[in-house]
């Protein structure tokens, strides 16, 4: 089974290209900005019933994480290593944590728009791993071959100064709040091992790290406390033209909800938070598209300036 999975996903990878498609609409590879809720057929379903096994679980992890260390795009899986569920796509994660050589550093959270879980056909927000071989520090330069799609986030994340064990009593945000000794202001920037942004799959954008190809990180601040995190203003920028504007209430309302509901979600996979690890809360201003050559600023404010350039 194993040479037949190998010989299928031989067939479906592929090297990054000129096109892209995001739900079904080709589009220039790493082109404009575009907003999350065009639609169109799935291209994600299975062409039947994927019955996830433990076998089949890790060889999807394989070839994700294969795409990811060569930095070339996967067509799509092969029918029996694609999950239906996100069940299915949390095992796949953790297959890929398993054999992934980089050092943990924290957590994404992805879908924290009610707008962006109707599209994802959820009714929570999903997480994934984030690792230190890609994180970057503003003013950041980053290759874009490194990428299969050049898109940003602009977020809070939150670190934490000591562990937060799994235990059968559930954390409270006051112990939670707690445990954190400064907030950073971050890009993510999301690049999925896929031919498309995974839009409208969530199992597989859970079972791909969340989508996350990496993070760049502002200024660290201690004195978060002093600050209204949900009433902070966003300004995020291409080349000086601003994109779009927004605030921490983009994100569940607060990003608090997303911390408080982070820690319980990991806790309910056995998945404990230790100390110096961090939570990205999810976009204040959308999800864009940037070309090489451009230089994308997310402003926070007091917070201070995060950039990165996307350099051929």
């Amino acid at each position: 089974m194993a040479d037949r999975l190998a010989t299928r996903l031989e067939q479906t990878i592929r090297t990054p290209n000129i096109k892209w498609s995001i739900l079904g609409r080709e589009r220039p590879l790493h082109g404009k900005h575009s907003s999350l809720d065009e639609g169109s057929a799935s291209l994600w379903k299975p062409d039947k019933r994927c019955d996830m096994t433990p076998e089949t679980s890790r060889e999807a992890a394989r070839a994700i994480a294969d795409a990811r260390r060569n930095q070339t795009l996967l067509a799509k899986l092969p029918t029996e290593l694609t999950p239906e569920t996100l069940e299915d796509g949390y095992a796949i994660q953790r297959d890929f944590m398993e054999i992934w050589p980089e050092r943990l550093i924290g957590w994404k959270v992805g879908a924290t728009a009610e707008k962006v879980q109707e599209i994802y056909g959820l009714s929570e927000p999903f997480f994934g791993p984030l690792y230190d071989g890609t994180v970057f520090h503003s003013p950041a330069a980053a290759k874009a071959e490194r990428f299969g799609h050049l898109c940003i986030e602009s977020e809070f994340a939150f670190r934490f100064g000591r562990d937060l064990p799994v235990r059968d009593e559930p954390y409270r945000l006051a112990e939670i709040l707690d445990a954190i000794d400064v907030v950073i202001p971050v890009m993510e920037l999301i690049s999925p091992r896929f031919e498309t942004l995974l839009t409208d799959a969530a199992p597989l954008a859970v079972a791909d790290c969340g989508i996350n190809g990496g993070l760049v990180l502002g200024t660290l601040e201690t004195a978060w406390r002093d600050i209204n995190i949900p009433a902070h203003p966003v300004r995020f920028s291409v080349d000086g033209q601003l994109r779009e504007e927004g605030t921490g209430a983009r994100v569940l309302g607060d990003p608090f909800n997303v911390l408080e509901w982070t820690v319980k979600a990991l806790a309910r996979h056995g998945l404990s938070l230790s100390a110096g690890q961090l939570i990205s809360t999810g976009t204040c201003t959308g999800f864009h598209y940037v070309d090489r050559g451009q230089l994308a600023v997310a402003d926070f404010g007091s917070l201070g300036e995060v950039s990165v350039l996307f350099a051929s």
